[in-house]
């Protein structure tokens, strides 16, 4: 076996001066709005949460919701009607999972409380 050549340490003056330069860099991150960096899965799930906040309301009746929960939930039917795509695809890939199906129990106790208007519509 080939040993290993040792790595050089830094000394303690490199040390301190490397320290001072992290700490300016950081400041200047964090006065140009970049606190940290962001890789391709983290920019990924930040877009989808921004897209989530900044979506519009769809207007849904709440019986067909309901139903199409009830019978469609397993592959996402009922995410296709509220035109949530993304979640609903996902229902649809993984339906033999048996997590759709969890998660539909979840949507139905989001929307059963959900108070309707007089045309029996919700905002979700």
């Amino acid at each position: 076996m080939k040993s290993r050549k040792k790595e050089e340490r830094l000394t303690p003056e490199e040390l301190e001066e490397f320290m001072a330069l992290q700490a300016e860099l950081d400041e200047l991150k964090a006065q140009h709005g970049e606190s940290k960096p962001e890789g391709r899965v983290s920019r990924a799930i930040s877009g989808f949460f921004d897209h989530r906040e900044t979506r519009e309301k769809q207007v849904l009746n709440k019986k067909k919701y309901i139903l199409l929960a009830v019978f469609t939930g397993w592959m996402g039917g009922h995410r296709f009607y509220a035109k949530q795509w993304p979640t609903a695809i996902l229902y649809l890939l993984f339906f033999w999972c048996g997590f759709p199906l969890a998660m539909t129990i979840v949507d139905l106790m989001i929307v059963i409380p959900i108070e309707a208007n007089e045309n029996g519509n919700i905002l979700l």
